[in-house]
């Protein structure tokens, strides 16, 4: 799953070359070490209908029939739209539609999964091993209230997990969908057919990941956390004992 993520300015040269984003977009959004999907924020994401721009959408996918600002806080109320599973998502009431029309990328630069070790759950960071940014593959969705206000809210794709994040996320063992550059620029083709699109729908491979375990914290205290300390590495010898640096970085 992925409820949790982080967006910072790190190293953005291999979004640039794939031609994902521009140098001068990093000024259109604001850093956080860690967001809340269950805050439901709007955050930056790269649609196909404009994959030239960064927009902001709320996190969260509302279907057509949310035509009200109260029907949506019902409907999060009600339903976690914070994921969607990449496995069943052609087939998918509430998604299958974007899946065909509309695909988006969302910036990030690591994410946050609990791993379950005897007792305790102990919360890890992940990243890229070369320390970019990366996107997730996501779908998006546009509603339109009574006065023509637009609502745009959107998806993240999960797919299973790889090696590394099986052992980390020890429990579902799901993970978001990573996308290359190019396999990014697959996602948000509007010409890009199903057996494309399957191709990339994968997990990236363990060998381009790491994590380590970071301090306990109360996700739903998140605001209060957003600084670099949140992601710095924490050490359990009472969790792991004598194989504890091993055990908690990957």
């Amino acid at each position: 799953m992925c409820f949790y993520y982080s967006i910072t300015k790190k190293s953005i040269n291999t979004l640039v070359k794939g031609k994902i984003i521009k140098e001068n977009q990093l000024s259109l959004f604001e850093e956080h070490y860690i967001v809340s999907g269950f805050d439901h924020p709007r955050m930056p994401i790269i649609t196909d209908d404009n994959p030239e721009q960064i927009q902001h959408l709320q996190w969260g996918f509302m279907p057509q029939n949310v035509t009200s600002f109260e029907q949506a806080q019902e409907f999060l109320k009600r339903y976690n739209t914070l994921n969607a599973k990449a496995e069943d998502i052609s087939d998918s009431k509430l998604y299958s539609e974007s899946y065909q029309r509309k695909r988006c990328l969302v910036l990030c630069s690591g994410f946050f999964e609990w791993r379950k070790v005897k007792k305790e759950k102990i919360p890890y960071y992940v990243t890229l091993k070369n320390d970019e940014m990366f996107v997730f593959a996501g779908v998006w969705n546009e509603t339109t209230d009574s006065k023509g206000n637009r609502y745009r809210s959107f998806s993240v794709l999960t797919v299973e997990a790889n090696e590394l994040m099986a052992n980390i996320h020890n429990t579902k063992k799901r993970m978001p969908l990573i996308l290359t550059p190019e396999q990014a620029q697959v996602w948000i083709n509007k010409n890009s057919d199903e057996k494309m699109l399957q191709t990339i729908v994968k997990p990236i491979p363990s060998n381009q990941l790491k994590a380590h375990s970071i301090k306990k914290f109360v996700p739903s205290n998140s605001k209060n956390l957003d600084t670099s300390d949140l992601i710095a590495y924490y050490n359990y010898p009472e969790v792991f004992g004598l194989l504890s640096e091993q055990e908690t970085i990957f």
